[in-house]
C-alpha cells in the first residue's frame, strides 16, 4: 500500500489501528494520520472556546504520535478536521485518494463523543475505498 488513511483518536483501537497500517505501508510509501473533531457548531459545545482547546488537543495528539514513531522508511502527516468523523474520514480518503482506510473497531475517542465501532460501521458502508477494521 502506497498511501494508508488512519482515523486516529488517541483510543486504543486508534492506535491498533495505527501499527496495523504500519505493518501494511510499503517503503517510500505515506501513512496519513486524521484527527477529526466536531465542528464548533456541534451541540456538544457551549461555546467555540472549547471547540479551539479540542482541535488543539487533537493538534497535540498527532504531533506527539508522529514524534514518538520517529524516523521510519516512510512518511508520516497528520491532519486534524472539523465535522462528522465518518464523512469526513471519507471524504479525506477520496479527496487525497488513498489505497486503505485502516480505523479502530471499538473504543472511546478522546477528541470527542464518537463511539468508534460506529464511526467504523459508517465508513464501512459508505466508503469507496477499502477499509481495514482492526480490533
Amino acid at each position: 500500500m502506497n498511501k494508508i488513511l488512519v482515523g486516529f483518536d488517541g483510543s486504543e483501537g486508534s492506535e491498533h489501528a495505527l501499527n496495523r497500517a504500519m505493518m501494511l505501508i510499503y517503503e517510500f510509501g505515506e501513512l496519513i494520520l486524521l484527527a477529526v473533531v466536531p465542528s464548533p457548531d456541534n451541540k456538544l459545545f457551549v461555546d467555540e472556546n472549547s471547540s479551539k482547546k479540542l482541535k488543539k488537543k487533537a493538534k497535540n495528539l498527532i504531533d506527539n504520535t508522529i514524534n514518538e514513531l520517529g524516523e521510519q522508511s516512510f512518511t508520516i502527516t497528520g491532519m486534524i478536521e472539523q465535522g462528522d468523523a465518518a464523512a469526513t474520514i471519507i471524504d479525506i480518503s477520496n479527496r487525497l485518494n488513498v489505497d486503505l482506510i485502516v480505523l479502530g473497531s471499538k473504543g472511546q475517542s478522546e477528541l470527542g463523543r464518537y463511539l468508534i465501532g460506529s464511526v467504523a460501521n459508517k465508513v464501512v458502508q459508505y466508503a469507496a475505498k477499502p477499509v481495514m477494521v482492526v480490533r
